[in-house]
């Protein structure tokens, strides 16, 4: 797997020179550091800078907050690996049944909840019904779990289907002590003093919403081991300038954004204050996608969409917006740090004659020679569909220059992010620019399968693609557990996606992830945010501890 960053051509001579001998220490997990002291003896104390928006400490209710107990005070049962594969977590071990329809849990034993009392299968049982039954989000549990059983420390699962993306789902789904939860029928709105109560390597011990921060300590009794960070403050900022410039006088010592990306604007900076080193890793989404409507024309038409992925510099896609941290895409659109990653599909090609002469084919020509072409006598000028942040309209107007380019008119309409969903739902575009977040390519069959099956819904997806073929393939992704079948299948679904094109990625980028000097032995994980996450917790260590 990738560790390397990319270093772009603009930066100075001497700031690319410390990047490289930054990312030679950072090449290999767990990460070293170097540097920094602290009196041998006293708390180790981690201080990590966020921009999210936090609204309560209730996990149901704030979506946010949700994600940081995550990794924090709640675990999971599994979690995924930095190879890319479920890992034991309170499950120590699993099966899956022959046909996919029984999953069975082994519970780690002298576990507690944070109150004292043991954690048992029972707890995971009832959590497992309690967000079935109660939790909106985890509504798609109603279609496929059937019931949950316990048998001495095993949970078992018996789905009303098969079911082969279980192990990923369970993977950010977190077990509720019983005790607190069984008679409480609203998750949301509960907000009594125990809701915080987890089992996690740390326990709340503050949030203080006027200066926006959390303070969290160590849990002495957590079943992995004390964690090496002692307390962990999380601090909320209102924007990456003021969090870069805590970051650069030491007010805190990294970053988190969860599935998010570091903005490239800020290492120069970073590295220019000094005492900043960076991790790096590949982004396992798409950061800067293009999608097309398949009830429209032209778009709907293949030789179309092909044309256009021909008439796009995704090189210069890489170095203009994302400051030479790119690569090139393949046709299959999820990187390679995927599972099962199929390394058979060409990379996109920028060659602006084979897109003329496709849309040559399709008797797409600019018969009055205003630089636009015509199809059925109307002049081809396509609504593409954005949501307003800075990169996105970058990454739009670059798009829109190399369509005309090639003689395909393009409108952009810039929008804020709830009138992009609405529209994007009501198919008011012809290419609609967006985003795949890393657990977004993981869901539903996988291979960015989430984002292009017709059948789906919720508020990024694109639900274009209808072809059968495709359908087909995701339904007998999603009903094996073999990872044999899985394999093939993954490799067949990213074929599919190059031979229909529902999306183009414009690019796949490395991660980096700022810290301050002085901190050693991190691990990166590409979902929860970099070198902040449950990994860490057990590696990290400060000089002079």
């Amino acid at each position: 797997m990738s560790k390397r960053v990319s270093v772009g051509r603009r930066l100075p001579t001497l700031i690319i020179g410390l990047i490289l001998a930054i990312l030679l220490a950072a090449s290999v997990l767990p990460l070293a550091g170097c540097g920094g002291s602290e009196e041998s003896g006293e708390d180790v104390v981690l201080k990590v800078g966020s921009t999210k928006s936090y609204k309560t400490t209730n996990k149901f209710s704030d979506y946010w907050y949700g994600i940081l107990s995550g990794m924090t005070t709640h675990d999971s049962l599994i979690k995924l690996g930095t190879d890319m594969k479920p890992v034991p977590w309170l499950a120590t071990a699993w099966e899956v049944s022959a046909d996919s329809q029984q999953f069975t849990f082994t519970i780690a034993e002298d576990v507690k909840w944070h109150d004292g009392t043991p954690l048992t299968p029972e707890d995971v049982r009832f959590s497992i019904e309690y967000h079935r039954d109660k939790v909106a989000n985890s509504a798609w549990m109603k279609d496929v779990i059937d019931n949950v059983q316990v048998d001495g420390q095993d949970v078992i699962l018996n789905l009303k289907k098969p079911y082969g993306n279980l192990l990923t789902e369970f993977m950010t789904y977190q077990p509720i002590p019983k005790h607190i939860w069984e008679n409480v029928d609203d998750p949301n709105t509960y907000d009594g003093e125990d809701r915080i109560v987890g089992s996690g390597p740390y326990k709340l011990e503050s949030w203080d919403e006027t200066a926006g921060k959390f303070t969290f300590v160590a849990n002495e009794d957590y079943f992995q081991g004390k964690p090496n960070v002692d307390k962990l403050v999380v601090e909320v900022f209102k924007n990456m300038d003021a969090l870069v410039m805590a970051l650069s006088t030491g007010d805190i010592d990294t970053w988190w954004d969860y599935s998010g990306e570091f903005p490239y604007t800020h290492v120069p900076a970073l590295i220019k204050s000094g005492d900043i080193e960076f991790a790096s890793a590949t982004f396992l989404g798409v950061p800067a996608a293009l999608g097309f409507n398949f009830d429209r024309s032209p778009t709907d038409q293949l030789a179309f969409r092909q044309a256009v992925a021909k008439a796009i510099n995704y090189t210069e896609i890489a170095s203009l917006v994302f400051y030479s941290y790119g690569t090139v895409p393949t046709y299959g659109f999820v990187p390679s740090t995927h599972p099962n990653f199929n390394d058979s599909i060409p990379s996109l090609e920028y060659d602006t004659a084979a897109a003329a002469s496709l849309l040559d084919s399709l008797g797409m020509t600019d018969s009055d020679s205003n630089g636009t072409r015509e199809s059925g006598g109307q002049e081809i000028v396509l609504d593409l569909l954005v949501q307003n942040t800075a990169t996105n309209i970058r990454c739009s107007e670059l798009v829109k220059q190399y369509l005309e380019a090639v003689g395909i008119g393009i409108h952009i309409v810039s929008v804020d992010s709830s009138t992009w969903v609405a529209k994007k739902d009501a198919m008011e575009y012809d290419m609609v620019f967006f985003r795949a977040t890393p657990w977004g390519t993981l869901m539903h069959a996988g291979e960015g399968s989430g984002y292009f099956d017709s059948r789906r819904t919720g508020q990024g997806v694109l639900h274009n693609l209808s072809i059968q073929e495709y359908l087909d393939a995701c339904d007998a992704r999603l009903n094996t557990g073999n990872a044999d079948e899985q394999r093939v299948l993954d490799l067949q679904l990213q074929d599919l996606h190059e031979e229909y094109l529902p999306g183009l990625a414009l690019v796949w980028i490395e991660s980096v992830y700022p810290y301050r000097e002085g901190w050693n032995g991190w691990v990166i994980d590409h979902i929860y945010g970099g070198v902040v996450n449950s990994f860490s917790w057990s590696t990290v260590t400060k000089a002079g501890n």
